[in-house]
């Protein structure tokens, strides 16, 4: 039987509304509010944004507050309905033959990304756990930031970004741009030291809101730095009037220890998985 069912497009004269679907029972819907705040922020520094699409399904968001995200090769997901049939149908009218990372991911919507996979036939080619640790706006605004005596910390640059990236394990065809853009838009920080000028730690805000890509030169390892940084942007954060949250891979042992000294709350699970193309193709920025 032929479904009727479409995806719809979101205008951006629409998004603001949208994003604050998710105000009410604060702070239960927390990272919807801070993705669809970042696409608001990003489309006011550069209206002609390439590459990125708000849908839903038949135009309903109002109502069951759907929508996947397209930008570039990633995918964000969010819906209202609890039985997520929503977000499954809608799933299942995206294209995916070009391959997507499923990012930030939350727990509660990993069932019907796995199921339409799966009836598509898709092939994974990682799938990886997250935590998710949270930290409410006036807590942020009460930590302490004290910068190591011969460091100093500053905005990240595009050079900044290129060498996160190529250190970054995370790294993939289309990820140094991925970086350069968080550091030109985003909140972060990157520690120097002041007697050579190097960058030793430094951290970005992703796309979802999350703390992310934080890393420690691996000759400054054990001193505290990633601390440092990862509060500087929390703290960058909070002076938005938002609260903070970091995804921090199951495995990373001292990641979590870190945010859990800081003071984050592991909230729940969030996952990262991509899907391989069925078609060929380079991907542009």
């Amino acid at each position: 039987m032929e479904t009727t069912d479409r995806l719809c497009v979101i205008p951006p004269t629409e998004w603001t509304e949208l994003r604050d679907l998710y105000r009410p029972n604060w702070p239960e819907h927390h990272v919807a509010y801070a993705t669809i705040d970042n696409y608001i922020r990003w489309f006011e520094k550069d209206s002609g944004i390439k590459n990125l699409t708000i849908y839903c399904l038949n135009g309903s968001w109002r109502e069951d507050g759907t929508y996947l995200i397209v930008d570039r090769y990633q995918l964000f997901v969010y819906s209202l309905d609890p039985a997520n049939c929503i977000l499954e149908k809608a799933l299942h009218l995206l294209d995916w033959s070009g391959g997507l990372k499923v990012s930030s991911l939350l727990s509660r919507h990993r069932e019907p990304v796995i199921k339409m996979i799966t009836a598509k036939g898709l092939e994974k080619q990682y799938d990886s756990e997250t935590f998710l640790y949270y930290m409410p706006k006036a807590e942020c605004d009460a930590l302490q930031l004290t910068v190591p005596e011969g460091f100093e910390l500053k905005t990240l640059s595009s050079e900044d970004a290129a060498k996160a990236d190529d250190v970054w394990p995370n790294r993939h065809q289309g990820s140094l741009f991925f970086l350069q853009r968080l550091a030109a838009w985003n909140p972060n920080a990157g520690l120097y030291e002041c007697s050579t000028g190097k960058l030793v730690a430094w951290c970005f805000r992703l796309q979802a809101g999350p703390l992310g890509a934080l890393q420690v030169d691996k000759e400054y390892l054990r001193r505290g730095f990633g601390t440092v940084v990862a509060i500087a942007v929390a703290k960058q954060i909070a002076n938005l009037g938002q609260d903070c949250f970091a995804l921090v891979n199951v495995a990373n042992v001292p990641s979590k220890n870190m945010f859990e000294r800081i003071g984050f709350k592991h909230e729940g699970e969030a996952y990262w998985l991509r899907t391989i193309p069925t078609v060929t193709g380079e991907w542009e920025d």
